[in-house]
């Protein structure tokens, strides 16, 4: 049957329900005449009509399943990669100083009437020599072509300076993505516990309604006092009250986790659980350790930010150096003033050179600027030393948490183990007479507490794992 169909059977027995009779209607017993109330059942039949909203299909994820769609859909991830390309982009621009600029010119232009200038000796024969006619509109167009041969160690400087700042942005977007990660795992992980705790008060909700079952039997054959029955009937409410909690609790993490993936959080199937293996013991710390100097992204983007303070180390001294730069340039105007005389006609002329420069005094700027770059680069260093300090320590810490975690879980099982078995004797105890209902009470509440530690354990172990992965910075 389709959601549309059940809709118009739901609206059948609803309707089948409805009798009219003078006064008013009457509903399933219930005798309705107020006009609002007779509105409202009205359209509670209407939009049983309505199909139920289709759910889309399910989406099936373990662990690195969510991680790889986390990365997938971060908009973190999206700005991560935006400032790799403004950084790569940076440094296409320093290159491009290395080589030749070359640009091209046009001109036009209507001047004023001006007195010509004659050649006041005249030869017999020739015409009148005029030096400088009175043009009033002139044209020009031309070639030009610069190229940089000394700046100082400036445009080297600013290639190592770009190159590096784009380390340092790729060092940040794989630092992104690393947290991106990490925050997945975590909530992956925490909508997994949450399952199982949600599967745990059910569980414990079934139990105490099996022993409220069992205690009023007693209780009619005589075998329990009332004092049994209210115990039960609070066990009963605390597990409800236990399933409220783990089922609001649940639905919160998978709509975080939602979220974080871009999902409803009703297609969300994970596939991961944890009664399954326990995460592997960590390795030798001093490994660990070494392997995150050597990998982690907030490392690696430190040291490139150090790189491109010592290369602006020389960029702040490249001015007071000697600079030296070629140029050659083609012009064709009318008329060309390096034609002489001056005639309206166009003529084209060439001129190739040199140019040299040396700044002798700016007053100290260049030296406190060097000063400047030298201290930012001291301090570069402090906090590249003081991040390595706190890199060995949050990989110490993250093996501490998971070992700690693995030992928890052992406890964890173990106990778990115990009130499961404490439980069934209890009952066994209690149906050879040997013991009091308190004690099967007591043992209920027993395992509903090491269950729910057991749960919470392994969970926190897998969470300590990526923590330490990502301590690691893999």
């Amino acid at each position: 049957m389709t959601k549309a169909t059940g809709g118009w059977w739901r609206a059948a027995g609803f309707l089948g329900r409805l009798e009219v009779r003078p006064g008013g209607w009457s509903w399933g017993g219930f005798r309705a005449t107020d006009h609002g109330l007779r509105s409202m059942i009205l359209v509670a039949a209407l939009a049983s009509l309505l199909p139920l909203p289709a759910i889309a299909e399910p989406v099936r994820l373990d662990a690195a399943a969510a991680t790889e769609r986390a990365l997938a859909v971060s908009q973190l991830a999206v700005a991560a990669r935006e400032r790799v390309a403004a950084a790569d982009a940076a440094v296409g621009a320093a290159n491009a100083a290395r080589w030749p600029t070359v640009g091209t010119f046009a001109f036009a232009a209507q001047r004023s009437s001006v007195p010509e200038l004659v050649l006041p000796l005249a030869i017999p024969g020739r015409p009148t020599t005029v030096l400088a006619p009175n043009i009033t509109t002139v044209y020009g167009t031309g070639l030009q072509v610069q190229q940089v041969l000394l700046a100082g160690g400036a445009v080297d400087a600013q290639r190592r300076a770009s190159s590096s700042e784009a380390d340092g942005a790729r060092a940040r977007a794989a630092q992104t993505l690393a947290e991106v990660c990490f925050a997945a795992q975590a909530m992956y992980w925490d909508a997994v516990r949450s399952r199982a705790g949600l599967e745990l008060a059910q569980a414990q909700e079934r139990r105490a309604i099996r022993l409220l079952e069992d205690t009023r039997a007693l209780a009619d054959a005589g075998m329990a006092v009332r004092a049994d029955l209210l115990a039960a009937e609070e066990r009963l409410a605390t597990a409800r009250l236990g399933l409220v909690r783990a089922e609001a609790a649940e639905s919160a993490a998978l709509a975080h986790l939602a979220s974080v993936l871009d999902l409803d959080w009703r297609q969300l199937e994970l596939a991961d659980s944890l009664a399954g293996p326990r995460p592997d013991s960590p390795a030798d710390l001093a490994m660990l350790q070494t392997e995150a100097l050597a990998s982690r992204a907030e490392l690696r983007a430190a040291r490139a930010l150090r790189a491109a303070l010592a290369a602006r180390e020389t960029l702040a001294v490249a001015p007071t150096r000697p600079s030296l730069a070629a140029s050659a340039q083609w012009d064709l105007a009318r008329p060309n003033q390096r034609f002489f005389p001056i005639t309206d006609e166009w003529n084209d002329s060439w001129s190739v050179g040199l140019s040299a420069g040396w700044r002798l005094f700016d007053g100290g700027k260049a030296r406190a600027d060097r000063a400047a770059s030298r201290a930012r680069l001291r301090a570069a260093d402090a906090e590249l030393a003081e991040l390595e300090r706190r890199v060995r320590l949050e990989v110490e810490d993250a093996v501490r948490e998971l070992t700690t975690a693995l030992v928890a879980t052992t406890a964890a099982d173990a106990a778990a183990a115990a009130a499961t078995a404490r439980q069934s004797a209890a009952r066994e105890r209690h149906a050879a007479g040997l013991a009091a209902m308190a004690e099967i009470l007591d043992a209920e509440a027993q395992l509903a507490a090491a269950e729910q530690q057991q749960v919470a354990a392994r969970a926190g172990a897998w969470v300590a794992r990526a923590a330490l992965e990502k301590a690691v910075g893999r």
